[in-house]
């Protein structure tokens, strides 16, 4: 697999299953299920998917091909987000819309509830040039890297700019957290409303700093 993985595949929902989807993730923001801080995201993990049985045919769906494409048999389902993203007032020239990593790193599939032009904020993917170390950058971001912007990457860094990934209802675009990424600004009147499925792998080190290492240790003596 590409260190700078990215993927994006046509019609794989056919429409009469993201009509069904689009029925229960209504459902779920208008029940208020699964929430998180974010409010729009909800969030299901192992236990919650497994009552969900739309959302579970899916996954393994999703988790099936994913393995393929990446040739990777050691893909762990994480967690599932619905986000439901219209246009804001935030600034443009900061996280999550300037070119960025994540500190932990997951493999992600996201998958287009509604056609995504330019103008619904579509995620913009792309490659850093061949001499920046991208995963030594992550492991060694410390615990106030938001702070910081430690895990920002400058443009100066990038081989080209990133690439928006526009696409149709049912296509499903798969990314590695360590594809330098950002959000797509979204134009006023308009929406994204997507599915994403997080993967782990055991070969994805984590480095834990000494906060988290003290919080875990005491963690476990209480």
């Amino acid at each position: 697999m590409d260190k700078f993985f990215f993927h994006k595949e046509n019609s794989v929902i056919n429409e009469k299953l993201i009509n069904s989807l689009l029925d229960r993730f209504d459902n779920i923001f208008n029940r208020d299920d699964y929430k998180t801080d974010h409010q729009n995201t909800r969030e299901l993990n192992n236990e919650s998917i497994s009552k969900e049985p739309l959302f579970q045919s899916l996954l393994n769906q999703i988790h099936k091909k994913f393995e393929t494409i990446t040739n990777t048999p050691d893909l762990k389902f994480n967690k599932l987000w619905l986000v439901y993203s219209q246009s804001s007032s935030g600034d443009k020239s900061k996280l999550p819309y300037i070119p960025h990593i994540d500190k932990s790193r997951y493999l992600k599939a996201m998958i287009y509830l509604n056609d995504v032009s330019i103008n619904n904020g579509p995620i913009h993917l792309g490659k850093v040039k061949d001499n920046i170390d991208i995963e030594n950058i992550r492991i060694n971001l410390p615990h106030n890297y938001k702070l910081k912007n430690l895990n920002v990457i400058n443009d100066k860094n990038l081989e080209k700019d990133l690439t928006p990934m526009i696409g149709k209802a049912g296509d499903v675009i798969f990314f590695d957290t360590n594809t330098p990424h950002k959000a797509g600004n979204i134009s006023e009147g308009y929406y994204r409303k997507v599915l994403r499925f997080d993967f782990e792998r055991p070969s994805f080190p984590y480095k834990k700093n000494l906060l988290e290492k003290l919080f875990n240790k005491l963690r476990f003596d209480f």
